[in-house]
């Protein structure tokens, strides 16, 4: 059973190396137990300092969160519990504002995934690396988002071609209605950009494809999945078998600006 928190927050911070690194012209630095991530993307979670210890080095943290702020780009910082009180007046200084953070949740069994993944009228399928406009738009979609070209910069054929990466739609009558990504690395399946079209809510349909991306990481050798989750998909996770590890505390940049969560909107 995967019980550690410390455990956890190390793999996802090597999940997000992974997609980072696929991204081209993004970069991602570790630095006194936290990461520094700018994908270069206009949304808020998409780049940002996470803190990957309890408690990470103030000075650390200071200077990476000053390296991202520097893009120019909308940016959050995420830590998790026993952060260093001083990060406050860094915050402070960088004008940004403290939000509602997301729980980090894990799932250690397969036991809810085979019944979730049966949704009648359905069809769940891999997405082809070409096909990474068919993510973003129901991404943007999910969020509420008209622009979907930040999203579609987030999966170019570069990162949907990257060993561990996996995008997937599900279909009902041909038509696109949920869709996730999963990246799987070493004995973890992170679980990304989670989205149901807003007319097609509550039938099961975003727990279904993020039964699929799991049930393949853990094909591939994963042992257990991870994911940060928004209110909205709460529910679905708890019964997919998710349960908190922690949760963490946010703040963002003062640009108001869609926040691309891991696991954004209801299934």
């Amino acid at each position: 059973m995967i019980g550690d928190a410390d455990v956890i927050a190390r793999a996802g911070a090597r999940a997000w190396e992974r997609l980072v690194g696929a991204v081209p012209g993004a970069w991602a630095t570790h630095r006194g137990g936290a990461i520094g991530l700018v994908t270069g993307v206009a949304l808020q979670g998409m780049n940002g300092v996470w803190g990957v210890e309890h408690a990470p080095d103030a000075a650390a943290l200071e200077d990476l969160l000053g390296a991202v702020a520097a893009t120019g780009l909308p940016y959050c910082m995420q830590l998790r519990p026993g952060w260093p009180a001083r990060m406050k007046e860094v915050a402070r200084a960088h004008c940004m504002r403290r939000v509602a953070g997301e729980p980090v949740m894990v799932l250690e069994h397969a036991r809810e995934l085979e019944r979730a993944l049966t949704v009648p009228a359905l069809a769940v399928r891999q997405l082809a690396p070409s096909e990474g406009a068919t993510h973003a738009a129901l991404v943007a979609a999910g969020f509420g988002d008209p622009d979907v070209a930040p999203y579609r910069r987030l999966v170019c054929e570069t990162v949907l071609s990257t060993d561990g990466v996996r995008c997937y739609i599900g279909e009902v009558d041909s038509r696109p209605v949920t869709t996730c990504c999963g990246v799987t690395v070493d004995e973890c399946v992170a679980i990304f950009s989670v989205a149901t079209a807003p007319d097609a809510r509550r039938r099961g349909y975003g727990a279904a494809v993020t039964a699929r991306a799991i049930a393949d990481g853990f094909a591939a050798g994963a042992r257990w999945a991870w994911l940060s989750s928004s209110e909205l998909g709460f529910g679905v996770y708890r019964h997919l078998g998710f349960r908190v590890v922690e949760r963490p505390d946010f703040w963002e940049s003062a640009a108001p600006t869609t926040r691309s969560g891991t696991a954004a909107t209801e299934a």
